[in-house]
């Protein structure tokens, strides 16, 4: 699987100035046009830093990858999407690969406005192979290349939508600043993993404006959950399953992140409490109003979609119990909340035997299963599913419930009933 890439520019083919004007902080400074270092710096010597100027050789090196990528009008019909994630209805920010021919590198789109205007800054394969990204907010995203043979690490940096960029600074753990966002961040898959060696036992936030990122003190690293409806906007860090004690973590703050509070919820799985086994294997995690939460473990398959081995809720926060399933192990396509509680439930759709091809797709269906019910009902108006097998079913990402309907569109919403299809970039 391809690694999803971001990153924002403007709408045409015009250079894109590379920093705010007039700002004094350091991080905005134009970047020097001297050209690229010899040196290139390995991944572990992206250690975290305090505030202090970005040094000449870091700017030229990063001014050379900026001058070499290309900003677009349009996507290109060899592009398909990779991956899209909101941190608001409005602000979000998608990757695309080539993924039918020889690989030609990513394309990385960022908006502001749901996709009304977009920027799109192609990275072609020559330049970097891998590219990890970070949404911030507000349209911002932090970007990480690197290049494996010949190796050449880049340095990070952060594009917004109006197509400035600033150079990434990484500081130390602190606490987090007023205004400051929160990250939902993913260890392996995001920019966490080409930072280095840098602190993964905390949540982390943003400085958007500053282009700094930084872990917090006094939290603990999870699954970052905002703006969830029917929450009071209460912010939940989920670090899930705990297989020793046959529990579900997770730490909630009612304050803005000031404060936190921890809850071990019981979780009787495993083959010794007499349930499915988890397999260390979580593939969906859903929360939802209230005290409403639900998670689904299923076992992978090789070019195939996961199957379910068990999905599991509780709407007090103090026991989870199975709910059973109609079908024997069905492909696991996403769960997501509804407003009103109710828990949807993705079922990929297809043969059940291996792809042979070199991207398979699948169709999917979205159930319904009322609140306090163990009876899916097929949701009615919702989008017919449909993208490649790893990706094709439906998440919940910036207060918004995801759908994936083709290679390159999607579907939101706010509810869970009313959907509005979307084509990102």
């Amino acid at each position: 699987m391809a690694l999803a890439t971001l990153v924002a520019g403007c709408n045409s083919d015009e250079r894109r100035p590379r920093s705010e004007p007039g700002s004094q902080d350091p991080t905005s400074e134009s970047l020097s046009t001297e050209a690229p270092s010899a040196e290139t710096p390995s991944v572990e010597a992206a250690s975290p830093a305090t505030k202090g100027p970005i040094s000449q050789a870091r700017r030229a090196k990063l001014n050379g990858f900026l001058d070499k990528a290309q900003f677009l009008d349009r996507i290109g019909p060899q592009f398909e999407l990779d991956d899209v994630e909101y941190t608001s209805p409005t602000d979000a920010v998608a990757g695309f690969t080539d993924q039918r021919g020889a690989y030609s590198g990513t394309v990385i789109a960022t908006t502001n406005d749901n996709w009304a205007h977009a920027s799109r800054l192609h990275v072609s394969s020559a330049l970097a192979d891998l590219v990890s990204h970070t949404p911030l907010g507000d349209g911002a995203v932090a970007v990480k290349a690197r290049r494996q043979f010949p190796r050449k690490n880049y340095p990070g940096f952060v594009l917004y939508p109006n197509g400035r960029t600033k150079p990434l600074r990484v500081l130390n753990p602190q606490e987090r600043g007023r205004g400051d966002v929160f990250l939902d961040l993913d260890r392996w898959d995001s920019i966490l993993f080409d930072l280095g060696r840098v602190d993964t036992r905390r949540l982390w936030a943003a400085d958007v404006s500053g282009a700094e990122v930084y872990p917090v003190e006094g939290t603990r690293f999870g699954d970052v959950w905002q703006h969830v409806p029917g929450r009071r906007g209460a912010i939940l860090s989920v670090q899930g399953f705990e297989r020793r004690g046959q529990q579900w973590r997770f730490e909630s703050s009612t304050d803005r992140g000031h404060t936190w509070s921890t809850t071990m919820a019981d979780l009787p799985a495993g083959r010794s409490a007499g349930g499915p086994d988890f397999n260390g294997n979580i593939s969906g995690i859903a929360v939802g109003p209230g005290h409403l939460q639900a998670t689904v473990s299923t076992t992978s398959l090789e070019d195939a979609p996961s199957y379910v081995n068990a999905l599991w809720q509780t709407e007090d926060e103090k026991r989870f119990r199975q709910v059973p399933l109609p079908w024997d192990r069905p492909f696991f396509g996403g769960v997501a909340y509804a407003a009103d509680g109710a828990l949807l439930f993705a079922q990929v759709t297809g043969p059940d035997t291996y792809c042979q091809k070199s991207l398979c797709t699948r169709p999917g269906t979205i159930w319904r299963f009322p609140r306090g019910s163990t009876t899916p009902e097929l949701l009615a108006g919702a989008p017919a599913l449909f993208g490649a097998f790893w990706s094709v079913g439906i998440y919940t990402s910036g207060g918004v419930i995801v759908a994936r309907t083709g290679m390159r569109t999607i579907a939101i919403s706010h509810d869970g009933y009313h959907w509005t299809p979307v084509t990102p970039g």
